[in-house]
């Protein structure tokens, strides 16, 4: 079912929307798919997580370049005085290039373990982060259109209130009706007032943050048409989300990555009690001044070292490291419940949304006849005013509720394969295709 235009409603909203946009450095009409490629450009959480991907991707040849040949160009000069019976001075020129090569070292092994670890959890961060902008997208988007619907509401009650304020007036002038029903519909009317600017002001919130999203206010948000499908999950068993969960749920694959990097964290710190064995060559030349004569050399060693004792600093950082792992399996402990959790809701906020709204259809045809019969009654003498307003209150809600329900059911769906890890921006197409799209006013 359609929700009741309104001309008051356009003229004031639009006016509404061209105030704020003075503002704006830009203003467009979009849609829900809209929104999102705008806020993927504007949006700074998820340009932030782009960069620690790369960030965690140059990393990992930063762990690796440790095993790799290490060239070094060194130059040195000197200048000496000698202080014999043959008082002289003069000077000496070195220059030299050593080559180390690292053969065994434990603990820079387990630094590129790290790394590349660090590198899955930054892919999985960033696509958790791309998933979350997706629900923040319809999150917003479908917040104006909440108030936009509660605008256009209030409005149709208002007009409502009005009409039946005039009329209960004109009855009471000719003595049809008591002064009763005259103060009862002014009543009636000074709160509509009142819900009707509370709307205008959360339409401007929720407006706002659409801005603050994508860095523009749109000239219009496109609704959402009245033969959406409410599709039940497929499959239609909760657990069987849950278990997907478990398996792909972005944030707990992080965690699942942060946990096995702790786990390398150890072995690196521990890697570092044992020895470390280099191959290192050297070619040098000097030239000495006094006595005159140039010198050319070359070497190649194998350096051994190992720790013996570094006053308790090795044993207090595997304690460390250790404690760090711990705390990284008791957060994906927590994070395996919020995920099965998060599903769950999901889940039966979908099946729960459908019915929801299938139950809100019905009341608002319902309540739409009984407005009717309302109505009739009161021409008729035998209802009053007050129950003509309560019945049409009746059904100006019934159209918010059903339109709301409607909204949830996007959101728990979407809500519903983020939690499972399945969101990415191809699920906002069959959405958008259910926007009618609106002319510019």
């Amino acid at each position: 079912m359609q929700p009741i235009q309104s001309n008051r409603f356009k003229v004031s909203c639009y006016a509404c929307l061209l105030v704020v946009s003075v503002f704006s450095p830009a203003a467009s009409a979009v849609d829900l798919q809209g929104t999102f490629e705008l806020a993927q450009k504007f949006d700074p959480t998820i340009k932030a997580a782009e960069y620690d991907y790369e960030s965690a991707i140059e990393r990992l040849p930063l762990a690796r370049s440790a095993f790799r040949p290490q060239l070094n160009l060194a130059f040195d000069a000197e200048r000496n005085d000698q202080d014999d019976d043959d008082f002289a001075s003069f000077d000496v020129l070195q220059l030299s290039l050593t080559l180390r090569q690292s053969l065994f070292n434990r603990e820079n092994g387990a630094i590129v373990d790290q790394a590349r670890l660090g590198v899955k959890q930054a892919e999985a961060q960033l696509l958790a982060e791309q998933q979350n902008l997706i629900l923040r997208a319809a999150n917003t988007y479908f917040d104006v259109l909440r108030a936009q619907v509660e605008v256009e509401f209030s409005q149709s009650e208002l007009e409502a209130i009005a009409r039946q304020k005039e009329q209960a007036e004109r009855r009471f002038d000719v003595g049809l009706v008591p002064v009763t029903d005259v103060r009862s519909a002014q009543a009636q009317f000074d709160l509509a007032v009142a819900a009707e600017i509370a709307a205008q002001n959360n339409l401007e919130n929720a407006i706002g943050a659409m801005q603050v999203l994508t860095g523009t206010i749109p000239e219009n948000v496109s609704p959402l048409a009245a033969d959406l499908p409410l599709v039940a999950p497929d499959p239609a068993n909760g657990e069987a989300w849950v278990n997907l969960a478990l398996e792909q749920n972005l944030d707990l694959v992080a965690a699942r990555l942060a946990a096995e990097s702790a786990v390398a964290g150890v072995r690196s710190v521990r890697g570092s009690r044992l020895p470390t064995v280099d191959l290192v060559g050297v070619a040098q030349t000097s030239d000495h001044e006094k006595p005159e004569r140039s010198v050319d050399a070359g070497l190649i060693r194998f350096e051994f070292r190992m720790p013996l004792y570094t006053g308790g600093q090795i044993s207090s950082q595997v304690r460390q490291a250790k404690a760090d792992s711990s705390s990284a399996a008791q957060t994906l402990l927590a994070q395996e419940r919020s995920a099965a959790q998060q599903t769950r809701d999901a889940f039966r906020g979908v099946t729960g949304s459908i019915a929801r709204a299938n139950a809100l259809r019905q009341a608002l045809s319902s309540t739409r006849k009984s407005a009717e019969a309302t109505d009739a009654g009161f021409r008729a003498g035998t209802r009053t005013s007050v129950e003509v307003l309560t019945a049409l209150r009746d059904v100006f809600r019934a159209e918010s509720d059903y339109a709301g329900a409607r909204y949830d059911y996007i959101i728990n769906y979407l809500s519903l394969k983020a939690a499972a890890g399945t969101l990415t921006e191809s699920d906002l197409i069959p959405i958008n295709n259910f926007l009618v799209q609106r002319k510019a006013q």
